[in-house]
Protein backbone atom coordinates (compact mmCIF):
# COMPACT_ATOMS: atom_id res chain seq x y z
CA UNK A 1 0.00 0.00 0.00
CA UNK A 2 2.80 2.55 1.20
CA UNK A 3 5.05 1.84 -1.91
CA UNK A 4 1.59 2.03 -4.07
CA UNK A 5 0.94 5.83 -2.62
CA UNK A 6 5.04 6.74 -2.84
CA UNK A 7 5.38 6.16 -6.48
CA UNK A 8 2.38 7.89 -7.16
CA UNK A 9 3.13 10.78 -4.44
CA UNK A 10 6.74 11.10 -6.59
CA UNK A 11 4.89 10.92 -10.10
CA UNK A 12 2.83 13.68 -9.33
CA UNK A 13 5.90 15.44 -7.97
CA UNK A 14 7.51 15.14 -10.78
CA UNK A 15 4.77 16.46 -13.37
CA UNK A 16 3.95 19.73 -11.36
CA UNK A 17 8.14 20.29 -11.15
CA UNK A 18 8.60 19.20 -15.16
CA UNK A 19 5.11 21.37 -16.21
CA UNK A 20 6.86 24.77 -14.20
CA UNK A 21 9.83 24.46 -15.57
CA UNK A 22 9.62 23.59 -19.08
CA UNK A 23 12.65 21.08 -18.43
CA UNK A 24 10.35 17.82 -20.37
CA UNK A 25 11.77 19.41 -23.15
CA UNK A 26 14.87 20.15 -22.55
CA UNK A 27 17.97 18.62 -23.58
CA UNK A 28 20.81 18.16 -20.82
CA UNK A 29 24.40 17.15 -21.04
CA UNK A 30 25.83 13.95 -19.56
CA UNK A 31 27.07 14.87 -15.31
CA UNK A 32 30.21 14.04 -16.62
CA UNK A 33 32.23 11.59 -19.59
CA UNK A 34 33.98 9.83 -17.16
CA UNK A 35 32.91 5.99 -16.46
CA UNK A 36 34.02 2.72 -15.04
CA UNK A 37 33.74 -0.86 -15.39
CA UNK A 38 32.01 -0.17 -12.41
CA UNK A 39 29.74 2.41 -13.32
CA UNK A 40 29.93 6.05 -13.99
CA UNK A 41 31.99 8.58 -11.81
CA UNK A 42 31.32 11.95 -10.80
CA UNK A 43 33.67 14.47 -9.49
CA UNK A 44 31.68 16.99 -6.42
CA UNK A 45 33.87 19.72 -4.62
CA UNK A 46 33.05 16.94 -1.75
CA UNK A 47 34.91 14.12 -3.22
CA UNK A 48 34.32 11.22 -6.03
CA UNK A 49 31.21 9.28 -6.36
CA UNK A 50 30.77 6.04 -8.15
CA UNK A 51 27.82 5.30 -8.87
CA UNK A 52 25.57 2.76 -11.18
CA UNK A 53 23.53 2.34 -14.23
CA UNK A 54 19.96 1.98 -14.23
CA UNK A 55 16.70 2.11 -16.58
CA UNK A 56 13.40 3.81 -16.52
CA UNK A 57 10.08 1.81 -16.89
CA UNK A 58 10.40 3.03 -20.86
CA UNK A 59 13.93 1.91 -21.10
CA UNK A 60 15.84 4.97 -20.67
CA UNK A 61 19.16 4.41 -19.02
CA UNK A 62 20.12 7.06 -16.13
CA UNK A 63 22.92 7.40 -13.16
CA UNK A 64 22.06 6.14 -10.05
CA UNK A 65 24.12 7.11 -7.14
CA UNK A 66 22.64 5.23 -4.18
CA UNK A 67 23.52 5.20 -0.02
CA UNK A 68 25.93 8.26 0.11
CA UNK A 69 26.36 8.99 3.23
CA UNK A 70 25.44 12.91 3.98
CA UNK A 71 26.10 13.18 7.96
CA UNK A 72 28.56 10.99 10.07
CA UNK A 73 26.97 7.97 11.90
CA UNK A 74 24.82 9.01 14.20
CA UNK A 75 26.13 6.07 16.95
CA UNK A 76 27.69 6.28 20.32
CA UNK A 77 28.21 9.69 21.38
CA UNK A 78 26.13 11.43 18.45
CA UNK A 79 23.22 9.11 19.09
CA UNK A 80 20.03 11.62 19.67
CA UNK A 81 22.60 14.31 19.08
CA UNK A 82 22.38 16.70 15.85
CA UNK A 83 23.82 15.51 12.63
CA UNK A 84 26.92 16.16 11.84
CA UNK A 85 27.18 17.11 8.08
CA UNK A 86 30.10 15.87 5.65
CA UNK A 87 31.95 17.67 4.01
CA UNK A 88 35.10 16.16 2.45
CA UNK A 89 35.11 12.38 1.36
CA UNK A 90 38.67 11.11 1.24
CA UNK A 91 38.45 7.73 -0.83
CA UNK A 92 36.28 7.26 -3.46
CA UNK A 93 32.29 6.83 -2.80
CA UNK A 94 31.15 3.30 -3.75
CA UNK A 95 27.74 4.59 -4.62
CA UNK A 96 26.68 1.46 -6.53
CA UNK A 97 24.08 0.19 -4.14
CA UNK A 98 21.60 0.46 -1.68
CA UNK A 99 22.20 2.10 1.86
CA UNK A 100 20.81 0.52 4.81
CA UNK A 101 17.21 1.53 6.39
CA UNK A 102 16.91 3.38 9.33
CA UNK A 103 15.99 1.57 12.57
CA UNK A 104 12.10 1.31 11.67
CA UNK A 105 9.49 -1.97 11.42
CA UNK A 106 11.15 -3.62 8.29
CA UNK A 107 9.67 -5.80 5.54
CA UNK A 108 11.82 -9.04 5.21
CA UNK A 109 15.01 -8.69 3.27
CA UNK A 110 15.24 -5.26 4.24
CA UNK A 111 18.59 -4.30 5.38
CA UNK A 112 18.72 -1.84 8.94
CA UNK A 113 21.25 0.08 10.59
CA UNK A 114 21.25 2.48 12.65
CA UNK A 115 24.48 4.17 10.16
CA UNK A 116 21.61 5.30 7.76
CA UNK A 117 22.13 8.42 6.75
CA UNK A 118 21.58 8.09 3.34
CA UNK A 119 21.22 10.35 0.79
CA UNK A 120 20.34 9.05 -3.26
CA UNK A 121 21.08 10.28 -6.55
CA UNK A 122 19.52 9.66 -9.77
CA UNK A 123 20.35 11.68 -12.70
CA UNK A 124 19.51 11.24 -17.07
CA UNK A 125 22.48 9.61 -18.51
CA UNK A 126 24.43 10.50 -21.31
CA UNK A 127 23.70 11.78 -25.24
CA UNK A 128 21.84 14.97 -24.23
CA UNK A 129 23.05 18.26 -26.28
CA UNK A 130 22.72 21.27 -23.52
CA UNK A 131 24.60 21.93 -20.43
CA UNK A 132 21.65 23.32 -18.88
CA UNK A 133 21.09 22.82 -15.31
CA UNK A 134 18.31 20.68 -14.03
CA UNK A 135 15.86 21.41 -11.79
CA UNK A 136 16.11 18.93 -8.50
CA UNK A 137 13.55 17.28 -7.12
CA UNK A 138 14.30 16.07 -3.00
CA UNK A 139 11.50 13.56 -2.11
CA UNK A 140 11.07 13.11 1.88
CA UNK A 141 9.42 9.83 2.56
CA UNK A 142 5.67 8.80 4.33
CA UNK A 143 5.71 6.31 6.89
CA UNK A 144 4.38 8.41 10.20
CA UNK A 145 8.00 9.54 11.52
CA UNK A 146 9.05 5.93 12.28
CA UNK A 147 8.62 3.43 8.87
CA UNK A 148 9.84 3.32 5.32
CA UNK A 149 13.16 4.41 3.83
CA UNK A 150 14.40 6.73 0.93
CA UNK A 151 15.25 3.10 -1.29
CA UNK A 152 14.76 3.50 -4.82
CA UNK A 153 12.29 0.48 -5.12
CA UNK A 154 10.23 2.76 -2.84
CA UNK A 155 11.19 6.25 -3.91
CA UNK A 156 10.33 6.20 -7.90
CA UNK A 157 13.31 6.63 -9.97
CA UNK A 158 11.95 4.27 -12.76
CA UNK A 159 9.09 6.69 -13.10
CA UNK A 160 10.41 10.50 -12.81
CA UNK A 161 13.95 9.70 -14.96
CA UNK A 162 11.89 9.66 -18.10
CA UNK A 163 11.59 13.01 -17.61
CA UNK A 164 14.47 15.37 -17.30
CA UNK A 165 14.96 16.03 -13.41
CA UNK A 166 17.22 15.19 -10.81
CA UNK A 167 15.84 13.07 -8.27
CA UNK A 168 16.84 13.14 -4.60
CA UNK A 169 15.85 10.69 -1.86
CA UNK A 170 16.76 10.37 1.84
CA UNK A 171 16.51 8.72 4.55
CA UNK A 172 16.58 10.16 8.39
CA UNK A 173 15.93 9.25 11.37
CA UNK A 174 12.88 7.38 12.69
CA UNK A 175 11.01 6.80 15.90
CA UNK A 176 12.67 7.36 19.32
CA UNK A 177 16.15 7.50 17.50
CA UNK A 178 15.05 10.48 15.30
CA UNK A 179 12.71 12.71 17.60
CA UNK A 180 13.27 11.13 21.34
CA UNK A 181 13.96 14.46 23.16
CA UNK A 182 14.55 15.39 27.40
CA UNK A 183 14.18 18.97 27.19
CA UNK A 184 18.35 19.46 26.99
CA UNK A 185 21.43 19.56 25.40
CA UNK A 186 21.44 15.16 26.35
CA UNK A 187 18.71 14.95 23.93
CA UNK A 188 17.49 17.86 21.92
CA UNK A 189 14.94 16.43 19.93
CA UNK A 190 13.60 16.77 16.16
CA UNK A 191 17.08 14.87 14.84
CA UNK A 192 15.08 13.51 11.82
CA UNK A 193 14.09 17.51 10.59
CA UNK A 194 17.50 18.08 11.33
CA UNK A 195 18.79 15.31 9.22
CA UNK A 196 16.64 16.67 6.72
CA UNK A 197 18.34 20.11 6.92
CA UNK A 198 21.88 18.38 6.76
CA UNK A 199 20.44 16.30 3.43
CA UNK A 200 19.49 20.01 2.02
CA UNK A 201 22.99 21.41 2.94
CA UNK A 202 24.33 18.41 1.15
CA UNK A 203 22.17 19.32 -1.88
CA UNK A 204 23.59 22.34 -1.82
CA UNK A 205 26.75 21.92 -2.16
CA UNK A 206 27.50 18.74 -4.67
CA UNK A 207 23.84 18.82 -6.73
CA UNK A 208 25.67 20.71 -9.70
CA UNK A 209 28.37 18.05 -10.19
CA UNK A 210 25.05 15.18 -10.93
CA UNK A 211 23.75 18.16 -12.88
CA UNK A 212 21.42 19.74 -11.21
CA UNK A 213 21.09 23.59 -10.32
CA UNK A 214 21.48 24.63 -6.66
CA UNK A 215 19.21 27.27 -7.66
CA UNK A 216 15.95 25.35 -8.31
CA UNK A 217 15.39 22.61 -5.19
CA UNK A 218 11.99 22.10 -4.79
CA UNK A 219 11.18 19.67 -1.62
CA UNK A 220 7.92 17.13 -1.48
CA UNK A 221 6.38 14.67 0.24
CA UNK A 222 3.38 12.95 1.03
CA UNK A 223 1.88 11.82 4.71
CA UNK A 224 5.29 12.34 7.10
CA UNK A 225 7.15 13.70 4.44
CA UNK A 226 4.36 16.31 3.64
CA UNK A 227 4.54 17.19 7.42
CA UNK A 228 8.08 17.48 6.87
CA UNK A 229 7.55 19.60 3.77
CA UNK A 230 5.53 22.38 5.57
CA UNK A 231 8.05 22.19 8.47
CA UNK A 232 10.99 23.06 6.39
CA UNK A 233 8.89 25.98 5.15
CA UNK A 234 8.58 27.62 7.98
CA UNK A 235 11.86 26.86 10.10
CA UNK A 236 14.89 29.14 9.97
CA UNK A 237 17.26 26.13 9.82
CA UNK A 238 16.26 25.58 6.63
CA UNK A 239 15.65 28.90 4.94
CA UNK A 240 18.00 29.45 1.39
CA UNK A 241 18.52 25.22 1.09
CA UNK A 242 14.87 25.19 -1.35
CA UNK A 243 13.45 26.88 -3.33
CA UNK A 244 10.14 25.41 -4.35
CA UNK A 245 7.62 22.83 -2.15
CA UNK A 246 5.38 20.43 -2.83
CA UNK A 247 3.15 18.98 0.26
CA UNK A 248 1.09 15.91 -1.25
CA UNK A 249 -0.94 15.32 2.07
CA UNK A 250 0.00 15.71 5.97
CA UNK A 251 -0.32 18.86 7.82
CA UNK A 252 2.25 20.09 11.10
CA UNK A 253 -0.94 21.61 12.68
CA UNK A 254 -2.12 18.11 12.86
CA UNK A 255 -1.22 15.43 15.41
CA UNK A 256 2.67 15.86 15.09
CA UNK A 257 5.88 14.50 16.37
CA UNK A 258 6.07 16.38 19.90
CA UNK A 259 4.14 15.14 22.31
CA UNK A 260 3.63 17.07 25.21
CA UNK A 261 5.14 15.33 27.94
CA UNK A 262 8.77 14.42 26.09
CA UNK A 263 10.61 13.29 29.22
CA UNK A 264 6.98 11.18 30.55
CA UNK A 265 7.91 9.51 27.43
CA UNK A 266 11.48 8.82 27.34
CA UNK A 267 11.12 6.86 31.02
CA UNK A 268 8.83 4.78 29.36
CA UNK A 269 10.78 3.94 26.67
CA UNK A 270 14.15 3.93 29.10
CA UNK A 271 11.82 0.71 30.92
CA UNK A 272 12.52 -1.22 27.74
CA UNK A 273 16.25 -1.63 28.51
CA UNK A 274 15.78 -2.09 32.07
CA UNK A 275 16.37 1.84 32.89
CA UNK A 276 13.95 2.84 35.65
CA UNK A 277 14.33 6.09 37.35
CA UNK A 278 13.94 9.32 36.07
CA UNK A 279 17.76 10.85 36.50
CA UNK A 280 17.91 12.58 32.80
CA UNK A 281 22.12 12.15 32.46
CA UNK A 282 21.58 7.94 33.17
CA UNK A 283 18.68 7.72 31.21
CA UNK A 284 19.95 9.17 28.18
CA UNK A 285 23.09 7.09 28.91
CA UNK A 286 20.85 3.80 28.93
CA UNK A 287 19.74 4.49 25.65
CA UNK A 288 23.15 5.93 23.88
CA UNK A 289 24.94 3.10 25.12
CA UNK A 290 22.55 0.24 23.77
CA UNK A 291 23.23 -1.46 20.91
CA UNK A 292 21.27 -0.68 17.38
CA UNK A 293 19.29 -4.23 17.76
CA UNK A 294 18.06 -2.75 20.85
CA UNK A 295 16.71 0.51 19.55
CA UNK A 296 15.07 -1.83 17.23
CA UNK A 297 13.33 -3.12 19.50
CA UNK A 298 12.51 -0.13 21.02
CA UNK A 299 10.74 0.86 17.79
CA UNK A 300 8.83 -2.19 17.99
CA UNK A 301 7.87 -2.05 22.03
CA UNK A 302 6.72 1.61 20.62
CA UNK A 303 4.11 -0.32 18.17
CA UNK A 304 3.46 -2.70 20.36
CA UNK A 305 -0.21 -0.79 20.62
CA UNK A 306 -0.54 0.00 17.16
CA UNK A 307 0.26 3.64 17.65
CA UNK A 308 3.00 6.31 16.63
CA UNK A 309 5.75 5.77 19.30
CA UNK A 310 5.62 9.55 19.06
CA UNK A 311 2.62 10.61 19.89
CA UNK A 312 0.18 8.34 22.28
CA UNK A 313 -3.01 7.77 20.37
CA UNK A 314 -2.29 8.47 16.36
CA UNK A 315 -2.32 5.75 14.10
Amino acid sequence: MYRSVMRLCVVCVCLLVVVKNGAADAQVSPVNNNSSKDGPVTHSVSGTFRGSWMETRRGRRFQAYRGIRYAEPPVGELRFQPPHLILQYEKVVDASKEGPSCPRPASPGYYVDEDCLTINVYTPGSGRNSTKPLPVILFIHPGGFYSMSGRSDLAGPHYLLDRDVVLVTINYRLGSLGFLALGNQLAPGNNGFKDQVAALRWVQRNIAAFGGDPNLVTISGCSAGAVSVMVHMISPMSKGLFHRAIALSGSPTSKGPSPPHRVELAIKQAIVFKCPGNNLTRLKNALRTNRGKKCLDLVWESLKSATNPLVSGVP
